[in-house]
């Protein structure tokens, strides 16, 4: 029996991923909630409600009658999105690049273009002031959290990333309140606890501690435990990145440092061109073809039994990709004198199935590990909850402990 629990929810572009995680990153029951309405603006209230079902829907397969009973909730989701009080949402992928209304908008996108959010606050601000006017501002992980516990954050991954945030000063310079916007907590800050009506609403216990997530991207690097010189990951979604940790900023051309969510290590990345979207793209158009549905399952099974079908071209055009950015970040890594793991770890999409991971091990000629979900955003929630909580002295010691690589893929030799 296990002794501790957390309930995990990770907001993504099109669904909600929600899972019920053991202290030992067992993942007693996973729910993907998809989100039904195509209104942008108003995907907020579609995470509330995802978030509601899923919760109904773990409740159902583990057979509890009574409330959710776990010791801590954490949430992480995609960034920077915009959400007002009152539910307006500016997604994180919504173009913002047709300003020609806004005489004044450029020049200060212009300004603060090191910061994601200045921009996008900005933009919100001209296109909704309704909205924004004496109207909390949240990102949306802090949306949901506000919801749960009335208690008002900014999570923000580590202290060197207040540039790519705000501060007084620069919020001032757009013409918005200080006041609108919730402080800086770091990743595993108890935000509260669920609040009474909440607690009816969503069917789980009152007073659960709420705990911060933070961004997606973050919570991956904690839920692959890419957080110790020379770790390395591959986050595979709908966009892709190859990421290493590194014990000094680095300079390369084709590659971004950020720093990491580890005070004093940093992440040293590739961005591929190419992303899960063209696959997802050729599945949909397949689809449209045959005037017919198919799972995600059912296509890459295609993919593999015909090398001619489209969707293995672009399979193949990923993981070439991702070669030439692995090999990239190794050749950076070798000339700077930094270690690099000979087992690449990999959460997202094409986690989900063994064929392509196999595939993608033989390309590359690279070993790839995985933990026992393909989402592992949820497993570091799991790690912040746990050290939220205090069970662990640090985000360090807890994903020591909670991250566990269950399965490794060892290439095998491409062939054509």
């Amino acid at each position: 029996m296990q002794k501790f629990t957390f309930l995990c929810a990770d907001i993504g572009t099109s669904s909600l991923k929600t899972a019920l995680v053991s202290e030992n990153g067992q993942v007693l029951s996973f729910y993907r909630e998809p989100f039904k309405n195509n209104q942008k603006s108003k995907t907020s209230s579609l995470w509330i409600s995802a978030l509601q079902i899923s919760i109904y829907k773990i409740k159902r397969d583990l057979n509890i009658k009574d409330k959710l009973c776990c010791d801590a909730i954490a949430i992480s989701g995609n960034g920077p999105t915009i959400v007002s009080e009152d539910g307006t949402t500016l997604l994180w992928n919504e173009d913002i690049s047709n300003t020609e209304q806004f005489s004044d908008f450029k020049p200060v996108a212009q300004k603060y273009s090191a910061s994601l959010f200045l921009p996008r606050i900005n933009y919100f601000k001209y296109c909704y002031p309704q909205s924004f006017n004496n109207k909390k501002i949240y990102s949306g992980p802090e949306y949901l959290i506000s919801y749960l516990t009335s208690n008002h954050v900014t999570i923000l991954p580590e202290s060197r990333y207040k540039d790519a945030y705000w501060n007084d000063e620069s919020l001032e310079q757009i013409g918005a309140d200080k006041n609108l916007f919730g402080k800086f907590v770091p990743p595993g800050f108890n935000c509260g606890s669920v609040q009474k009506e909440m607690s009816s609403f969503f069917s789980i216990k009152e007073g659960t501690p709420v705990i911060a997530g933070g961004p997606d991207f973050i919570a991956a690097m904690i839920g692959t435990n890419t957080l110790q010189e020379g770790k390395i990951c591959d986050c595979a979604g709908s966009s892709e990145g190859i990421n290493l940790c590194t014990s000094k900023p680095v300079s390369f051309e084709g590659l971004r440092t950020l720093p990491s969510v580890i005070p004093g290590l940093w992440n040293l990345a590739f961005l591929s061109q190419s992303s899960g979207k063209e696959f997802v793209s050729c599945k949909e158009e397949y689809e449209f073809d045959t005037n017919s549905i198919i799972s995600y399952s059912a296509y890459i099974k295609k993919c593999f039994e015909d090398k001619y079908f489209p969707g293995f071209e672009i399979m193949k055009k990923l993981a070439e990709n991702c070669k030439t950015g692995l090999e990239l970040l190794i050749r950076c890594a070798k000339e700077n004198n930094l270690p690099v793991s000979d087992t690449m770890m990999i959460t997202g999409g094409q986690a989900n199935s063994d064929k392509w991971i196999q595939f993608k091990s033989d390309i590359l000629n690279y070993k790839i590990g995985m933990t026992e979900t393909a989402d592992c955003e949820l497993i570091g929630d799991a790690v912040c909850a746990a050290f939220g909580i205090n069970l662990y002295s640090s985000i360090t010691e807890a994903a020591d402990s909670i991250v566990k690589q269950k399965r490794t893929f060892i290439p095998q030799g491409f062939t054509e």
